[in-house]
């Protein structure tokens, strides 16, 4: 059996402790909250993760809906000693909300793991925020991911480690990317929906994330923060915020969200949580030095390999692009010397939730062809992958798809 050095081991427990450095960095508390008179109180608690300086990520019922005598309820992120006012930009699948606060917070940005990259038996992390003490980082096993009845996105299912999670809150790889967001606990397992559909989102509010293109094979040290929880709620901030104190227990409503009712079909759950002055410490010592990783090549292309468009590269948008001789239905358009390619030939897009290139044939005359020679079925949409080639027409004219 190989030994290893015993700087290279060092090198390795250095990295666990960066990787759990940074969940514990990136993991916030969100409050939604009404108004209460002359103040605002918070009213339901959930979990979020910082993806930049201004955006958080959260679980949209609990921050941002409405509560059962319908009064609206307004995000606030909780970190440190500041209840910072935000408001969502953006809502999709799994309740995943992004929220843009009034106020900027320091970020390494984010780095997400799709769900092609999750493995059976991976060690996964979630930041719990306990009622007293410091912040923790519990550590358990992916069991699976299953496609569940009445679900839109695939579950990431894992042996429990306690009996509530905070939806919302951010569910990690040893390597501190994020590969899923956390919805609930039922039955002993941990449930939580992939990160796949939050690229989307993402993408439209032009937030630049990293995406790991091989699977974590670390496994980050498991533990504590390293801040004391506050005793007395300081004075409230400027902007009136007065959350509950002590043990005021507050009913939230059912999880009759999706995910649950594919576990327990005929029954819903109410689930109380407690809403407490839990603060991370104002002077908690610094994280060690954050090493930004070597830059992930993040934004889908296409470059051409023979014919007109050699050596150009075309981006790739979530809309299709038309490639055809036609300007005035084509994007990509065509010269007269490319008598193979059809006025409107083909049309190609990047399916950000999957990760995937789209090749689809228009019903073109002489055809759209993978490298293999295989001709495409027109209407018939073809997902393809960075490195896969293809043609238009003849040979003349060749193409790969690409990350740049």
């Amino acid at each position: 059996m190989k030994r290893l050095s015993f700087f290279a081991a060092v090198a390795i427990c250095l990295n666990a402790q960066s990787a759990t450095q940074r969940m514990l960095d990136m993991s916030v508390e969100v409050y939604g909250a009404i108004q209460d008179g002359d103040k605002i109180k918070g009213v339901t608690l959930a979990g979020g993760f910082i993806v930049d300086a201004k955006h958080v990520v959260t679980n949209g019922e609990y921050c941002c809906g409405k509560t059962d005598s319908g009064q609206q309820k307004m995000p606030f992120v909780h970190v440190g000693d500041k209840d910072i006012k935000a408001k969502a930009v953006w809502s999709g699948d799994g309740d995943m909300v992004i929220l843009e606060l009034e106020q900027e917070l320091p970020s390494n940005g984010i780095t997400l793991a799709p769900s092609k990259l999750d493995q059976k038996g991976e060690p996964i992390y979630t930041v719990q925020f306990p009622d007293k003490g410091d912040p923790t980082v519990s550590e358990t096993k992916l069991q699976e991911i299953v496609k569940v009845e009445k679900v839109s996105i695939p579950v990431i299912k894992a042996s429990a480690t306690s009996e509530s999670v905070e939806r919302g809150s951010a569910l990690f790889d040893g390597c501190g990317n994020v590969i899923g967001v956390n919805a609930l606990v039922s039955k002993g397992s941990q449930l939580a929906f992939v990160i796949d559909p939050l690229s989307a989102g993402l993408q439209k509010v032009g937030i630049q994330a990293r995406v790991a293109t091989g699977a974590c094979t670390g496994a980050a040290e498991s533990g504590g923060g390293d801040g004391k929880s506050g005793g007395q709620a300081p004075p409230p901030d400027d902007n009136g915020l007065h959350l509950p104190k002590g043990k005021e227990w507050i009913g939230f409503a059912v999880l009759a969200s999706l995910a649950f009712l594919a576990f327990r079909k005929d029954t819903r759950q109410q689930v109380v949580r407690a809403l407490t002055t839990r603060r991370m410490p104002v002077n908690r010592p610094p994280a060690p030095a954050y090493q930004p990783p070597v830059p992930i090549a993040t934004k889908p292309a296409m470059r051409g390999l023979t014919g007109q468009y050699a050596g150009t590269s075309i981006p790739v948008e979530l809309r299709p692009t038309i490639l055809g001789r036609d300007q005035s239905v084509a994007n990509l358009v065509f010269g007269a010397g490319s008598d193979s390619v059809s006025k409107r030939h083909c049309a190609i897009r990047w399916d950000a939730a999957r990760g995937t290139f789209v090749l689809e044939d228009l019903g073109s005359t002489n055809g759209t062809f993978l490298a293999t020679g295989e001709r495409l079925t027109p209407g018939q949409p073809r997902e393809l992958r960075p490195g896969d080639r293809f043609y238009v027409g003849d040979t003349r004219n060749q193409f790969e798809f690409r990350m740049e």
